[in-house]
């Protein structure tokens, strides 16, 4: 299985890649949106920020991937989540600051929403 990581934070992408690694993905770390979108890579999973250095957001990310791999999960990071925000359709938001096991919660959200939409 494999995870792409946009985070341009050093501390939290330590944090959500080790995690990842533990459950079993193999992860690629990238700090922008532009690095994220580099070569034909289709993920099965993207966890990335909302807001990103550079011209690209998170959401534009995970909207572009998607005409990839259409069944890639996605978790939206955000320091700046309110409950009130909805979730874009078909991707979980996981607000910061978090703990593993909400990072793996909304791993498992996202997850199921792809397969719901198959």
């Amino acid at each position: 299985m494999k995870a792409l990581l946009v985070e341009d934070d050093a501390a939290i992408a330590l944090v959500v890649e080790t995690v990842l690694v533990r459950e079993g993905w193999s992860v690629r770390h990238v700090a922008d949106g532009a690095s994220a979108l580099e070569g034909d890579e289709a993920p099965d999973l993207l966890v990335t920020d909302l807001n990103l250095p550079g011209a690209r957001n998170g959401l534009e990310i995970a909207h572009l991937l998607r005409e990839r791999r259409p069944q890639m999960a996605v978790v939206l990071m955000s320091g700046d989540y309110e409950e009130s925000d909805m979730a874009p359709q078909g991707m979980a938001v996981l607000p910061k600051p978090f703990r593993r096991a909400g990072l793996l919660a909304a791993i498992a959200q996202a997850t199921e929403q792809v397969r719901d939409q198959a």
